[in-house]
């Protein structure tokens, strides 16, 4: 009896020896598989020039049993077309083994400082940069533009703070105009009138889109209710140009007689005439009606001499000029070159057009 109750002790005692011999062998080859690991994450990091944070070894065979290694392992890339595959070798027992190797990329980019709500505009000082791991696919760059006012957006959809960057959270913004106050037709719109407010672009018209200059003087051209959106075909912009103020004929040279600078309120042509200047020794190319706003396409540079006109020719500069009155063979503008006749000796000469019935010598 006594022998047999010896015999299951020590069965007993020799399973036990034998679970914790396994325990222990399995806890070496979990620990020798951390430092094969650890290893091969410092070796990539230092080949491809990155953090060791950025570099992944692909989750190992559970049956794969990792041999102790006294010595370093060796690790190499053995397929020269992609950095994707690892061989390890142990030089102490020639144990060798391929694992998958993954490395997350690395780059400058924004996360936002707080959370913020769908709509909301995107302000400098709403998010910040910094470092950003993983892929960089979708990730929203060039927002230093934000301080500068270059670009603007705002936000597709709630975000939360720390949250990186993306290109699917923002859209394009503009700043439109709101009325804070009904106004009638005819009243002026001042910039009290109106709130700027910054909207996603797609959502607005070509028309909503426009400087706050524009308001400067205007006038509504229709009733307009407090809280609308301001259009550009709701105003006129107050303008200064040159007008006709009689009806004018082809070839008749515009002066202070026939033309006025004038203010009015409407659409203002590319190329108005703006000022007095803008008419000097100008001339109709047709027949203008009155009241109509003068355009650099209405007119051309007058003649300053006309054929038959008497030409005062000036030769020389200073105390050595002479002038004498010649008699013009052709039409001139200004600048231009024209053939003159000297009524007393028949003789013909060319001479450049300065001014109205004046020429000088070539």
């Amino acid at each position: 009896m006594i022998n047999l109750i010896s015999i299951i002790w020590l069965a007993l005692f020799s399973h036990h020896l034998f679970a914790q011999a396994t325990i222990q062998s399995n806890a070496q080859l979990d620990l020798n598989k951390q430092i094969l690991i650890e290893r091969a994450q410092i070796w990539v990091a230092e080949q491809q020039q990155i953090d060791v944070e950025q570099v992944e070894i692909v989750a190992l065979d559970r049956r794969l049993k990792v041999p102790s290694c006294d010595s370093p392992h060796r690790f190499s890339f053995p397929f020269t077309s992609s950095q994707k595959t690892l061989l390890v070798q142990c030089p102490d027992n020639d144990w060798r083994v391929f694992i998958r190797v993954k490395t997350q990329a690395q780059m400058e980019g924004f996360v936002y400082r707080r959370d913020m709500q769908a709509q909301e505009p995107l302000r400098e000082d709403d998010i910040v940069k910094t470092t950003i791991k993983g892929t960089s696919s979708g990730l929203m760059q060039g927002l230093e533009n934000l301080a500068t006012g270059t670009d603007s957006y705002n936000l597709t959809m709630a975000v939360k703070a720390g949250e990186a960057v993306a290109k699917r959270h923002l859209v394009k913004s503009t700043v439109v105009f709101r009325l804070n106050r009904a106004i009638l037709a005819g009243e002026p719109i001042r910039y009290a009138d109106v709130s700027p407010i910054p909207v996603g672009l797609s959502s607005t018209a070509i028309d909503q889109r426009f400087p706050r200059r524009l308001l400067k003087q205007a006038i509504a051209v229709r009733d307009l209710n407090a809280g609308d959106r301001l259009s550009r075909r709701d105003f006129k912009v107050k303008n200064r140009a040159m007008r006709t103020t009689t009806n004018i004929s082809r070839g008749q040279k515009l002066n202070a007689e026939n033309t006025q600078l004038e203010t009015f309120y409407g659409k203002l042509p590319k190329d108005a005439l703006l000022s007095t200047q803008d008419i000097v020794q100008m001339e109709a190319i047709r027949g203008i009606r009155s009241g109509q706003v003068l355009r650099l396409s209405d007119v051309r540079p007058a003649a300053m001499i006309n054929k038959g006109d008497n030409v005062i020719l000036t030769v020389g500069s200073g105390l050595l000029s002479i002038s004498v009155t010649m008699t013009a063979l052709e039409n001139g503008k200004m600048d231009q070159q024209i053939a003159l006749l000297n009524p007393e000796s028949g003789e013909t000469v060319r001479a450049l057009v300065t001014g109205p019935g004046q020429a000088s010598g070539l």
